[in-house]
């Protein structure tokens, strides 16, 4: 295995706004930090070994019923108990693809990764689509939400890497 920082950013994505948020953090790590491994899965796919391996956490998911996408759940569900002390410390940021004002998978989120106790990096993001309506996600992600994405994804890459 790669000795590399890794910094490992889970997501999950219907429409394609939490995917667009989730590729921009990565690729703006990658040109932040070249030495960091940036490991990019889609929730269910996420093994608690990725998050042990990891030294910084993204998790991007859209709002579902005013709560985080139920395999994001899933993903804490599997990995909680498993990784309870190899996450104490590690710097994470979330975000959330809102179809409405996108509070409740924020804090949802929150309450978990305090039982974890790793170290807030971001204030986190919550992107609301634009021109769509209200409660669905339909409709565009703002730019800005994706430059804000960008910053979150190079701070967590900057804050592992490791000369």
């Amino acid at each position: 295995m790669n000795d590399a920082p890794r910094l490992l950013i889970v997501m999950h994505s219907h429409s394609g706004g939490a995917r667009a948020l989730a590729q921009a953090a990565a690729e703006h790590a990658r040109e932040t930090a070249p030495k960091v491994q940036i490991d990019v899965f889609e929730a269910s796919d996420v093994q608690p070994e990725h998050a042990r391996a990891a030294q910084a956490v993204l998790i991007v998911s859209p709002e579902n019923f005013g709560y985080m996408a139920g395999l994001i759940k899933d993903f804490f569900d599997r990995c909680f108990y498993p990784c309870e002390t190899a996450m104490v410390g590690k710097p994470y940021a979330l975000i959330v693809s809102a179809g409405n004002d996108g509070t409740g998978a924020m804090n949802a989120m929150e309450r978990i990764i305090t039982g974890w106790r790793m170290r807030r990096a971001h204030a986190g993001l919550i992107a609301r689509r634009l021109g769509g309506e209200a409660g669905t996600a339909k409709g565009e992600i703002a730019q800005s939400d994706i430059e804000t994405a960008r910053e979150i994804g190079g701070t967590l890459a900057a804050l592992i890497d490791h000369d």
